[in-house]
């Protein structure tokens, strides 16, 4: 069975595949989240308040497995959702501004749980495609079905 993760910014989009997941019968997939993500599904703005629960119950139906993030980050880490990590993807993925360390993380967490990453982010998949981890766009993922 294949692991996977996706990316934050997958969420909006899970509504118009969700159906092919579920009925997909040539290749298993267990789905794996953390609360990272689950965080930016709850800051959602009340305006979009029906895409916030729809994105949660997508989730749930797709039972996606709740697994700490693998990397502590002061300000991030939630206690009882993290572990200590020496955060080896996390440091490599991080950019210089180092505003993208919600992604950092979920790509240490996705590696380290064997999962595949699958992100529309550009930046993120060039990142961890030139550090050998796996990702994959989300349109790759749906064909590979």
């Amino acid at each position: 069975m294949k692991k996977v993760m996706f990316d934050s910014n997958v969420f909006d989009k899970l509504s118009e595949f969700i159906q092919v997941i579920k009925e997909s019968e040539n290749t298993k997939y267990e789905y794996f989240i953390t609360n990272i993500q689950v965080e930016e599904l709850a800051v959602i703005p009340d305006i979009k308040k029906e895409t916030r629960i729809r994105n949660i119950l997508m989730l749930t139906d797709l039972r996606a497995k709740l697994v700490p993030v693998s990397v502590m980050v002061l300000g991030k880490a939630r206690l009882g959702y993290t572990r200590l990590g020496m955060g080896e993807v996390y440091h490599t993925i991080l950019n210089e501004k180092k505003s993208n360390s919600n992604d950092a993380i979920i790509a240490d967490t996705s590696v380290h749980e064997g999962c595949i990453l699958i992100t529309e982010d550009k930046d993120l998949y060039q990142r961890m495609k030139n550090n050998n981890y796996e990702v994959m766009h989300l349109q790759d993922f749906l064909s590979s079905m």
